[in-house]
């Protein structure tokens, strides 16, 4: 929602505001109730597991647009709250600058896009390879086959950010050897009736972790009959040069000349029976590594995982979406659902703050779920639900666990969620989210631990 204000020099004005708050509770992200719960960290900030805390997202924001331009800038607020946080603020929270964002348009077919916002690749479909906000420089534009979207997003400066890398002490900050620089590419063609396809070239300059990846691959949306199909299928390759060391189970490893090669993939179909039930199958699969002391680095990584927030199985408040870091065989990070941060560590070439493994094991992942409006409760209540076991794609590292009890099987879990939204209005919309993990045999053989995990969360809502 926006309030639009008028202004005499013609230039349209909307100011948009967003209260979010999330009381949640956490339980047994370790999977091992004999253990007491640690810290995991969120976009809020670390905060316990064993126990509940309320996430608080504020934002003020506007946009403005003329002939041929438009700008936005959207200042936010994002931490858990307490009274060091809120009325004292001795934690630093204040509002920061979350998104600013301008475009100028010459031609319909070339817009000129520079500033920070979000971004994604491939949202509408699996999620797999990028959706974040970061700076951001480049063009779009639409023609009479369909869209384009091109930018180079220097993620990380090492010099601007005080990188400091433990495992490369040498590295030269002023010579941009912590830099990371992305360049991606998007073309959606329009194949009539609500469908199209869009190639996706992506190239990775991680410097930060000493790799050159590229991606390349393709989405496409469309529909079969009365189905909505979304799929995609990528891959990655690329190498690590010039001796970049990192730590595996402790111990200091040369990648030098390792070799990237991975995939990732997604299918989707949705049925849509009626107002109350929209049922849905899909599949996400994610390469994994099975041999970590190789020079072959096949565990994908994206860019940053975004499937928390995709169509169907994203569900903002599920467990795997958390980021649970506790259990080294689930490691998935935050946003995503791809078990990136799994295993034993090392050849890491990206994910979400460039943390993710190239050796995790990767994963299968078949949803089972519907959506639909609750019509005959209420007009004005909605539920997606779903339920999904999980494979690891390749177990031979987290074999290499020193919590392994050797062979690990690769059965991983199998996750249960449900989201209840009820929108009272325009303006204000409580949801309820719950979500739990039941470990497999695979968790139990690699961590020792097979006790289920929980998360409960009531989102307040209000925009205008």
């Amino acid at each position: 929602m926006a309030l639009e204000i008028p202004t005499a020099s013609g230039v349209k004005l909307d100011i948009f505001t967003q209260g979010k708050f999330q009381p949640t509770y956490f339980s047994n992200f370790d999977l091992d109730s004999s253990i007491d719960d640690g810290a995991t960290g969120t976009s809020a900030g670390a905060v316990q597991v064993g126990d509940e805390h309320v996430r608080a997202e504020v934002r003020l924001g506007v946009m403005a647009s003329g002939e041929n331009w438009t700008g936005k800038l959207l200042l936010e607020n994002d931490f858990a709250l307490d009274a060091n946080s809120v009325d004292r603020a001795n934690r630093g929270e204040r509002f920061g600058l979350e998104q600013a964002f301008f475009t100028y348009t010459f031609d319909p077919a070339f817009t000129l896009q520079g500033g920070w916002t979000f971004k994604n690749l491939d949202l509408a479909s699996g999620g797999l390879l990028y959706g974040d906000d970061h700076p951001l420089f480049g063009a779009t534009g639409k023609t009479s086959w369909g869209n384009y979207d091109v930018y180079w997003m220097p993620i990380n400066d090492g010099l601007i950010s005080n990188s400091v890398d433990l495992n490369r002490p040498t590295a030269n900050t002023a010579n941009g050897e912590l830099d990371w620089d992305v360049y991606a590419s998007k073309f959606d063609i329009d194949l009539g009736n609500g469908s199209r396809v869009s190639p996706i070239l992506t190239y990775s300059d991680n410097q930060q972790r000493d790799a050159k990846a590229t991606y390349f691959g393709v989405e496409y949306i469309g529909n079969i009959g009365a189905v909505k199909v979304r799929a995609e299928l990528l891959g990655v390759t690329g190498s690590f040069d010039g001796g970049s060391s990192t730590l595996e189970n402790g111990t200091v490893v040369d990648n030098t000349g390792d070799d990237i090669s991975a995939y990732a993939a997604y299918a989707s179909f949705e049925y849509p029976v009626n107002d109350a039930f929209n049922p849905f199958i899909a599949l996400r699969v994610a390469s994994g590594d099975d041999d970590p002391t190789d020079d072959d680095v096949e565990g994908w990584l994206g860019i940053t995982d975004i499937g928390r927030f995709s169509p169907l199985i994203g569900i903002d408040g599920q467990f795997m979406g958390w980021g649970p870091g506790s259990n080294a065989a689930i490691n998935s990070l935050l946003f995503g659902l791809a078990l990136d941060g799994a295993g034993p560590g090392g050849a890491g070439y990206g994910a979400i703050s460039n943390a993710g493994t190239g050796n995790n094991p990767g994963q299968i992942m078949l949803s089972f779920g519907s959506s639909g409006n609750l019509s005959s409760i209420s007009p004005k209540l909605s539920y997606q639900a779903q339920v999904f076991p999980m494979w690891f794609h390749k177990t031979g590292g987290l074999e290499s666990l020193s919590t392994a009890s050797g062979s690990v099987d690769s059965f991983a879990g199998t996750e249960l969620d449900l989201a209840v939204k009820y929108q009272a209005n325009e303006y204000f919309a409580p949801r309820l989210v719950l979500s739990s993990f039941l470990p497999g045999k695979g968790v139990e053989d690699a961590t020792g631990a097979d006790d289920a995990a929980y998360v409960a969360m009531l989102e307040l809502n209000w925009n205008y």
